[in-house]
This record gives structure tokens, sequence and C-alpha cells, in this order.
């Protein structure tokens, strides 16, 4: 009988206790046990293959489905790579659709733009059939069609001809005149097939008024065409539109300088600008902006004007009284006997002389010489207004259309009568006031029943039109009015 220690040992290199130790064979006591020990070593073998057969089944699994997910993963990456493609595809060719459209359009409207495309389609339709027209009426028969292509083709072939001049800064004045000579000739044959192909019996008014207005379609796509290039023109030659139209304007205001600025620009190769300055200080004698003889002439004139106003001594050239020349005599200087002067008179007046102008006046006299004369100045001793000069005088009235000033107090002294004066000046201008701002109120109030604006209507303009003064006082009628009504413009 086999014996075993009932002592638990403690496990050695993770050996379990209970089984014997490595290399050691239990001896069985009888064939039970030995029957017992097999079964149960088998039982252990089954266990272990159970075990590893359920690991390698666990392994298969998770192998299968590794490979499945790597399937699945593959299958959508390469959906999500195809999808990639066509859209990288797609957008290619939206891109290459988009470039060819573009440079389609950059094609069509290289001499014109788009929205003239149409014009320029109808106007060669509505040529074309005229001029077929015209070759049938005269018994050309089938080359009739080939009538329009000539005429419209050979002006659309000069067109592009005038343009490609343009754009490459050649002359093309003679291509551009060539090619309203077709067009015109192309005109004149649509207008001759819309008259001379008409009906029998129809109104040949009716049907000149009809080969007319074919004709000035058939133009109408030249006539855009031109106004095109002048603008193609005038962007390629560089200069700003302020410089355009300056040009212009100095065309119209001195078409005489220009057109010498035009021929020293030819002869010399100078520009335009130099050129035209050059003509300008030839003819005004000074460079442009400096002042020149005729202005020099004119400021010199109004200096003397204003002299000859500053030296003036109030009085008017009718009430001059010039004393008679008096010739100049040499006298002979006389040695007189001293005398005690008299006395002065303590009641006579101080005597003052008259100031003289700066410049004397230059007489003749009795020997036909000159005689320096010295012209006395009288300064007004009361200044009377020439309102009140005397009933012979103009009506004074302020303003037009009122009554005239009532006459002053004859027992007034001066200074009454000029206080007086002017006070009856001021009511008619109260009451000048009071008419025009109740005229204003008027205007407004009917602008205010029609339903206006009152901020944009009525306008200044209108306002001094209704008043019959200027729009700077019928502003500010305006102004006071709409102040009144809580508005301000």
């Amino acid at each position: 009988m086999t014996t075993y220690s009932t002592e638990t040992p403690s496990p050695v290199n993770g050996q379990d206790p209970n089984e014997p130790p490595f290399g050691t064979t239990p001896i069985p006591s009888s064939r039970g046990q030995e029957r017992r020990a097999n079964l149960q070593v088998r039982r252990t073998e089954d266990r272990a293959d159970r075990d590893a057969e359920a690991e390698r089944k666990r392994l298969d699994r998770e192998h299968k489905k590794r490979l499945k997910v790597e399937a699945n993963n593959a299958k959508v990456s390469l959906s999500l790579q195809k999808k990639s493609d066509r859209q990288k595809l797609r957008a290619k060719r939206r891109k290459d659709r988009a470039n060819r459209f573009a440079e389609l359009r950059e094609r069509l409207s290289h001499h014109m733009p788009l929205w003239g495309l149409p014009v320029v389609l109808v106007s060669l339709i509505v040529g074309a059939s005229g001029q077929a027209d015209a070759a049938l009426a005269a018994g050309m028969g089938w080359a009739s069609g080939g009538v329009p292509i000539l005429t419209e083709g050979m002006t659309l072939t000069l067109a592009g001809l005038t343009a490609a001049a343009i754009e490459q800064r050649r002359p093309y004045g003679w291509l551009m005149r060539a090619t309203w000579v077709t067009a015109s000739g192309a005109a004149a044959i649509n207008a001759a097939g819309h008259y001379f192909g008409r009906e029998e019996g129809s109104d040949e008014t009716m049907a000149l008024y009809r080969a007319v207005l074919y004709a000035a379609a058939s133009m109408l796509g030249l006539v855009l065409w031109w106004i095109v290039m002048r603008s193609k023109r005038a962007a390629i030659s560089g200069r700003t539109a302020e410089d355009v139209v300056r040009w212009k304007r100095l065309a119209r205001r001195h078409p005489i300088l220009v057109r010498r600025a035009r021929r020293v620009q030819d002869n010399t190769g100078m520009n335009l600008t130099q050129a035209y300055e050059l003509v300008w200080e030839r003819v005004n004698g000074a460079a442009p902006g400096e002042p020149s003889i005729r202005e020099i002439r004119a400021s010199r004139k109004a200096a003397f004007k204003r002299a000859q106003a500053e030296s003036w001594d109030g009085r008017s050239r009718f009430s001059r009284t010039v004393p008679a020349p008096v010739a100049v005599v040499p006298t002979v200087v006389e040695r007189e006997p001293e005398t005690v002067p008299a006395p002065a008179p303590e009641e006579a007046p101080e005597v003052i002389p008259a100031p003289y102008l700066p410049v004397a006046l230059a007489v003749p006299g009795l020997d036909g010489q000159w005689i320096a004369h010295r012209v006395p100045v009288h300064p007004l001793d009361t200044w009377t207004p020439f309102s009140r000069m005397g009933s012979e005088t103009a009506t004074t009235r302020f303003p037009q259309g009122q009554d005239p000033l009532p006459d002053p107090s004859p027992d007034a002294s001066g200074d009454e009568a000029g206080k007086q004066a002017d006070e009856a000046q001021e009511q008619v201008r109260e009451k000048v006031a009071d008419d025009r701002l109740a005229k204003a109120r008027a205007l407004v109030d009917a602008a205010a029943e029609k339903g206006e604006n009152l901020r944009r209507r009525p306008s200044n303009r209108q306002m001094a039109k209704h008043l019959g003064c200027r729009p700077g006082t019928a502003k500010e009628y305006l102004t006071q009015v709409l102040a009144e009504r809580g508005i301000d413009r």
C-alpha cells in the first residue's frame, strides 16, 4: 500500500501539492487503484485535449473574424477610394468644362461683350433676310443665298481686322472706313430687298418705311461694335477717363491750338502735352498757368480804372467847373519895401486851402504850349440821397411793383428827412417780407395737400420762381416756413 505524507507541502515551481512529485511514480497497491489512476490520467489527458481543441477553435474563430474584418475594411477602403476617384474625376471634368466655357466666352467677348452678341446676331439675321430677298428679286436664283454671306461676311471680316489693328496699336482708320462702307452697302441691299420684294398691290409708303427700319436694324450691330471699339481704344491707349475728357474739352474750346499742337507733335515727335504747352506759350506769351498778355493788359487796365475811381472828387462831370487856363508868364521879382502887415480881424473865418489832385492836368496855352494845371478837389458839405434830390428825378421804388416811398415832411431838416426816408424804406421791406412769407406758406401748404415729401418739395428753385427772388433769399423763406412745421432740411 502506497502511503503519502499528510503534510501539505508548499508548491514548488507551480506544481500542485496533491500530485506526486515529478519523476516519482506511485506504486499501485492493487488493480482497482491502478485502474483509477489510469482513468484519472486519461481524464486529465482528455481534459487537456478538450482545452487544446477549444483554444484552437477560439484561435480559428478569431482568425476568421480578423480576416472578415480585414476584408470588410479593404472593401470599405476600396469603395472610398473609388468614390474619391470618381469625385476627383468629376471635379476634373467640371474644371475642364469651366475652362472650356471660359475660353469660349473669352473668345466670343474678345471684341464684343456677351450682352452685345444677341444684338449683333439679330442684326445679322435681319440683314441677311433682306439681302436674300434682294438677290431673289434681281433674278439670281440659287446664288441668292451667297449674297448675305458675301456682304455680312465681308463686314465681319473687316470689323475683326479693325479690332486686331486697334489691339496691336497699328493704323486702323482705313479699315474702319472700309467696314462702314461695306456695312452701308449691306444695309442698302437689305432695304432694296424689302422694298422691291414686296407683294403686288401693297402700299409703297409702308414698304418704304419697312425697308428703312430693316436697314437701320441691320446697322445697329455695327454701331454697337463701333462704341465698344472706341472704349477699347481708350483703354489700350493708357489714358485715364479724366485725361480723355480734358483733351476733348480742349479740342472743343481751343480747336486751332489743338490742331497746331498735333502738327508740332507730328513734326517734332514730342508728346501732345508738350506740344500743346509750346503752342500755348507761343500764342499767349506765357506758359500754361501763368498770366497771359491779354490777362496782364486787363489787370493793368483794371488797376488804372481803380486808381481813377479812387481819385474821384465826388462830383459829376457835368457839374465840374474848370477855370480858364492861364498862360504861364515869367514875372520879375522886385523888392518892395518892408511893410507891417495889418492885423487880421478876429471875425474873419479861417481859410483852408482846397486839396488838389495828385496829378496835374495838362491844358493848351494861348501860344500852343501845354500848361500844367492843378485841379482842386471840392469835397461835398452835405450828402443828399438821390431819391430826395427833387421831384424831377425818377421815383424810387423798393422793390419793383411796390408803391413809391412817401415824400419827407417839408418842415424837416436834412437829418430828420433822412430818418423819415429810412423808416419808410424799412416799412416797405417789412411789407415785402410779409408778402413773400405768405406766398411761401401757400406754396408749402399746396405741396402738403398733394402729399409730396416736404423735405424735397418744393425745391429752392421752385420757391425762387414762385416768389420772384434769388434762390438764396427763397431758401431762407422756405427754411423759416418748414421750421414752423418742425421740418429741418
